[in-house]
């Protein structure tokens, strides 16, 4: 057992003993009595055959966990108070039975430190720090009352939490194991253990995390334009962290383009909707969508413009009815005649 243990004023008290022996078994394992270590004298701290002849300070407030084959000795002290503050205590394992060749057992003693105030939980984060990502919260905290460990809260939601309990050599800690999906580039993450006996501690971490912007996209993804007709084309943008909006600009910046956002958890987008009428010249160029989330961070897509020639906008003019109805089984003959004003182009293809 630990020679020197701390107790939460309030709180239990929970000190781990265990026994062995090469030679001389014990008669009953399984009968141990505690003392407290005085000058003269065994004074009873817990007895289950004589439970009148505890003394004052600790009758009704002690238990023993005892096993006649796991060789255990373990005392819990409920309701920690001032009196316990020094106390030095020792176990006997059968002390019924003793003779010349028993261990002498109040050469070994565990001396109780009474503290007002419980250990701060300790927290740990692991995983990839960037907005949108899912990391582990880990809050731990030391104590000495494992029957009744204390509780542990969180000022944010966590998911698939977990709760393990490690024995110590003075004591036992408790860890509570979550998965967190990170919001913004920058939150408290604050643990609280809750004690028996209405005692807090807390700790707190400031989490900063990376923003993430994914490629922009352009739609629709058909890049075929048909001369001097206006088309929509969109470009949109995603983004987790809701102070880098980005300003979305076309290279055809004489055009019009309406913004519109969309807010969302994690991942936001912004998109721009660029009114986009080609002309013969813009053939064989690219429409160019950026995106300035900050100013070293920059963001383009592009797609190359196949302009469709209008055949009125050659001078040329046709005529064609506007519905056709044809015969089930027979055939259908359309038809159509066209003009020009200029030379017929060489190798005119009617398709």
């Amino acid at each position: 057992m630990p020679r020197h243990i701390k107790g939460l004023l309030g709180s239990c008290l929970v000190i781990p003993c265990s026994f062995d022996y090469y030679r001389y078994p014990p008669t009953r394992a399984d009968r141990v009595v505690w003392y407290q270590y005085v000058s003269k004298g065994y004074p009873l701290v817990y007895d289950n055959w004589y439970p009148n002849d505890v003394i004052s300070i600790y009758k009704g407030r002690t238990k023993v966990t005892t096993s006649k084959y796991q060789k255990t000795c373990t005392l819990e002290i409920t309701g920690v108070n001032l009196n316990d503050h020094r106390q030095k205590l020792y176990p006997w394992v059968d002390p019924e039975n003793v003779g010349r060749s028993t261990y002498k057992f109040y050469e070994t003693t565990v001396t109780i430190e009474v503290v007002e105030e419980p250990k701060a939980p300790k927290i740990t984060i692991t995983g990839e720090r960037k907005v949108g990502n899912s990391v582990t919260v880990q809050c731990s905290v030391e104590h000495t009352c494992s029957t009744n460990p204390p509780t542990l809260s969180f000022n944010i939601a966590l998911k698939n939490n977990r709760l393990t309990h490690t024995q110590l050599s003075d004591g036992t800690k408790t860890t509570s194991t979550s998965t967190f999906v990170i919001e913004r580039d920058s939150q408290v993450v604050e643990c609280t253990a809750h004690h028996p006996g209405g005692k807090t501690a807390n700790s707190s971490e400031i989490l900063n995390a990376e923003c993430s912007f994914l490629p922009l996209t352009i739609s629709p993804i058909s890049n075929e334009y048909l001369e001097g007709s206006p088309s929509t084309v969109k470009c949109t943008a995603s983004y987790t962290c809701s102070n880098n909006v980005p300003t979305l600009t076309w290279n055809y910046a004489n055009m019009p383009a309406t913004t519109d956002k969309v807010s969302g958890r994690p991942m936001q987008k912004i998109v721009s909707t660029l009114t986009f009428t080609s002309s013969a010249k813009d053939h064989g160029n690219n429409l160019t969508c950026f995106a300035r989330f900050t100013r070293e961070h920059t963001l383009e897509k592009s797609i190359p413009i196949w302009v469709k020639r209008n055949m009125l906008n050659l001078d040329w003019s046709f005529t064609t009815p506007r519905s056709v109805t044809g015969l089930k089984g027979s055939c259908v003959i359309i038809p159509c005649k066209f003009t020009y004003s200029k030379t017929q182009p060489d190798g005119l293809q009617v398709i």
